[in-house]
């Protein structure tokens, strides 16, 4: 083999190699339960769902000032430049001719001030706006949770994800240091003249045919690290390791029954929140056919003056008023108002319908695929614990010249393809059961 070669894949693979394990001393090491406290922490996706908390909360604030009084207060000045007269006509008591009196009824200067009090004593639309702000609250805390859980589900996911191509990093990694021991223990015997060149030749293809391998697998790894640290609010030049395995899994969950899922599923009892603000809407429309009544208290104070005196010739009042307003005709709009209502209720109870059938069609379904998973896991482990004893015959054998180095590689082969079988059965036991906490609404912040 050329000497450059082996300098140029030693290179290769210890740069590879460099990527995975650099700084392990001083790299920040992150098991599961450390990492779902960072995305739960810096989660962008989760501080969008806060915001909607945020809006519940605004929401019912606004719809309380519609209950609560009002109080408002003007103050005006006036200077006048001219007089303002009153003519009045009279007659004229000694002489009984008609005649017209000039009164003066301004002062240079004026001042004016109002304060008024107004309340709605009976409104429909506002008892539903209150009833619509408490619902609109138990919808978005609802909705919270359900984008939380989505949220921690797809965490644990990524994390395990990326624990199978660090593990399909480090099984390449381990192939290939085989290959490479193997060929130079190949190549130690072709120089004492124990066997043909071709077999050296075999040797080495088998070698470097595992360096791409490496290449890719850390390759994928490193991808999946940089969406992992991105989830969670990493910055990307941090080291990290990962602390966790694929060589456990939860046991097989109960099924569950639909009506205990519907009680707790947050999006379902979310769109169920959404059901019922939509009701009240269809009566928050309908209230604009009712009277309401409003109440007014007014301060009134006005005063004048030729000079800069603001309490001469003073004017004060106090007055009470009530108002009812009684729609007659409103030209079709609000029952126009009350037909858009109505089909946004009917559409929202369309979607709670169909939701029911995919949570109970999704039940079903994510169970079969734990079981499938399971299954999977059971025939790998049994596979794996033969490919293992099979290769270590063929290593003894192929060290005693008894198979040739082309079987030698198909045992590595074989025991190689049943590691990553049994890791890659784990982990879709485990994105199901990730499915299936999703599914039944009770997602938690630990493994399982």
């Amino acid at each position: 083999m050329n000497t450059g070669d082996v300098t140029m894949n030693r290179i290769i693979k210890l740069m590879f190699i460099y990527l995975i394990l650099s700084t392990a001393v001083s790299a920040q090491t992150y098991d599961l339960d450390t990492y779902l406290e960072l995305v739960e922490k810096n989660s962008h996706d989760l501080k969008i769902v806060e915001k909607q908390l945020e809006m519940a909360d605004a929401i019912a604030k606004e719809a309380w000032a519609t209950a609560l009084p009002k109080i408002s207060a003007t103050g005006k000045y006036n200077r006048n430049f001219l007089e303002s007269k009153l003519f009045v006509d009279m007659t004229n008591p000694e002489t009984g001719e008609s005649m017209t009196q000039e009164f003066k009824i301004s002062r240079n200067n004026e001042w004016n001030f109002n304060a008024v009090l107004n309340q709605t004593l009976f409104s429909f639309q506002i008892g539903n706006a209150l009833t619509a702000a408490r619902q609109y609250e138990q919808l978005s805390d609802f909705a919270y949770r359900s984008g939380y859980q989505k949220i921690m589900s797809a965490a644990k996911k990524l994390f395990y994800q990326t624990l199978l191509l660090k593990t399909v990093a480090e099984v390449a990694d381990t192939s290939e240091n085989n290959a490479r021991a193997n060929y130079e223990n190949m190549k130690q015997k072709f120089n004492q003249g124990l066997i043909s060149e071709f077999e050296l030749l075999q040797a080495e293809v088998n070698w470097k045919n595992e360096i791409p391998k490496v290449t890719q697998s850390v390759r994928n790894y490193q991808l999946l690290l940089a969406n992992l640290k991105m989830f969670a609010g990493i910055p990307s030049a941090d080291e990290i390791q990962l602390q966790g395995d694929l060589e456990t899994h939860p046991e097989m969950p109960d099924k569950e029954g639909l009506d205990s899922v519907l009680a707790v599923r947050p999006d379902y009892l979310a769109l169920d929140w959404e059901r019922k603000l939509r009701e009240t809407g269809v009566r928050a429309e309908k209230s604009a056919y009712y009277p309401d009544l409003q109440g007014n208290l007014i301060f009134s104070y006005s005063s004048q003056s030729d000079a800069w005196k603001i309490n001469d010739n003073e004017n004060k009042n106090i007055i009470g008023n009530l108002t009812l307003n009684i729609p007659i005709y409103l030209g079709g709009y609000v029952g126009a108002q009350v037909q858009k209502a109505k089909v946004d209720l009917d559409k929202t109870e369309i979607q709670l319908n169909k939701m029911k059938e995919e949570i109970e069609k999704d039940l079903n379904n994510i169970h079969l695929r734990l079981k499938e998973a399971e299954q999977r896991i059971k025939s790998a482990q049994s596979t794996l614990t033969t490919t293992k004893k099979a290769f270590h015959i063929a290593q003894v054998s192929a060290d005693n010249g008894l198979i040739t180095q082309l079987e030698l590689k198909d045992a590595r082969l074989f025991n190689d393809q049943a590691q990553l079988n049994f890791y890659s059965a784990v982990y879709d036991y485990l994105d199901a059961y990730f499915d299936w906490e999703l599914a039944i609404g009770r997602v938690t912040k630990t493994a399982w």
